[in-house]
């Protein structure tokens, strides 16, 4: 997503303010070989000296783009002592330079960081649209998946489009550009609903000789208990849903 945006602020044809991703500053960032955008990581590189390198830096003019960018992925990892060095360039940034913020923890980033910046939060995707996006994918790839597989890799992602596409090169290099259900949970080792349905019904009707029976039968499968109790409790949450 930083990505995209140094791209629309930087692109030579923009077209409604997106980027053409045609031009050779579109192509160079894309390509993560800019000179003018540089990526850090913020894990690696939180201390003081990497931050002043960065002040230093950004207040020469860009070489080739519109801007110097600087993208700084969890950036929530710098020290205290660098969000303070970082702050002085915050407030008084050169008019050609530009910062993106990328974090999964905002709540650890100082106030005083976050009341200069723009900030986008970013929220899960249902798990039909995510199905939908990835549906796009495998047909242009020339992908074979049956829609309940689809269903499945989305559903296992928990919201998220990139942890999906993972998923779905995972399957792709052990089943082949054709495959179904049964190749996913090969994969992904999900539990089976059936199972988690059944065990739900014995808890519901107090039948606790098949709810243990499933239990065993589950571990001896080598499912971790945790995911079991997880996928319990999502079935709970859907029913008391759906009762209300």
């Amino acid at each position: 997503m930083a990505r995209l945006l140094a791209k629309a602020l930087c692109c030579q044809n923009p077209k409604d303010a997106e980027p053409c991703n045609e031009c050779k500053s579109c192509i160079e960032i894309s390509k993560s070989a800019s000179i003018d955008v540089q990526e850090i990581d913020g894990a690696s590189n939180n201390g003081v000296d990497s931050v002043r390198e960065i002040r230093e830096n950004i207040m020469y003019p860009p070489v080739s783009e519109k801007y110097r960018i600087y993208i700084i992925d969890e950036v929530h990892m710098l020290s205290t002592s660098a969000f303070n060095a970082l702050l002085k360039t915050l407030e008084e940034p050169p008019a050609h330079g530009v910062f993106i913020f990328a974090t999964t923890e905002p709540a650890k980033i100082p106030q005083t960081i976050v009341s200069r910046c723009q900030s986008f939060d970013f929220k899960k995707l249902t798990v039909d649209a995510i199905t939908a996006t990835i549906k796009d994918i495998t047909d242009k790839e020339g992908v074979t998946a049956a829609p309940e597989a689809l269903y499945a890799i989305a559903r296992e992602a928990r919201g998220s489009l990139r942890d999906s596409l993972s998923i779905l090169d995972q399957v792709i290099s052990f089943a082949g550009k054709n495959f179904g259900r049964e190749e996913v949970k090969s994969v992904l080792g999900f539990i089976d609903r059936s199972m988690i349905f059944d065990m739900a019904k014995s808890i519901v009707s107090s039948d606790p000789r098949t709810a243990l029976t499933l239990s065993r039968k589950l571990f001896d499968d080598g499912y971790e208990v945790k995911k079991v109790a997880d996928n319990l409790v999502d079935v709970f949450k859907e029913l008391l849903f759906v009762k209300n």
